[in-house]
């Protein structure tokens, strides 16, 4: 990782602030780490200098804003889900295999055919054949 080879007297930029971390408190620990390893943080989009004061208060009110910004994105995505869940409608990813699919998979194993012959035949990978079926390999 790019912060663990950055030196003193380097200067890092990013693109922007929330590239540097998931939520305003590892942006903050992430930055003043690097101020306290006398490493410059610079980022391209906002502009922002870390190295001086105010630059870091800047850069945490543009971290609060892009935080915030991610926590309503998932707020209205699972809003969004479940009113499509509320209306009948599937919200997560398809199955792999139907349950015909994975009874037919059994009477295959049953007979004696090979995993490998299973995969190829209903054209799944040998992993979801053994998740649907329930059994290690």
């Amino acid at each position: 990782m790019l912060l663990d080879y950055a030196r003193e007297g380097d200067t890092v930029a990013v693109q922007s602030l929330d590239r540097l971390g998931r939520s305003l408190s590892e942006v903050v620990r992430v930055a003043d780490d690097l101020l306290k390893r006398g490493i410059v943080l610079r980022t391209l989009t906002e502009g922002i200098d870390y190295s001086t004061a105010t630059g870091r208060m800047v850069a945490g009110i543009f971290a609060s804003l892009a935080e915030y910004e991610r926590t309503l994105i998932n707020e209205r995505a699972a809003d969004a889900r479940a009113a499509a869940k509320a209306r009948g409608k599937q919200t997560s990813r398809a199955r792999a295999l139907t349950e015909e699919q994975v009874a037919f998979a059994r009477r295959m194993r049953d007979a004696g055919e090979s995993i490998a012959t299973i995969c190829e035949t209903l054209k799944v990978s040998r992993a979801t054949l053994y998740r649907h079926l329930g059994t290690a390999p």
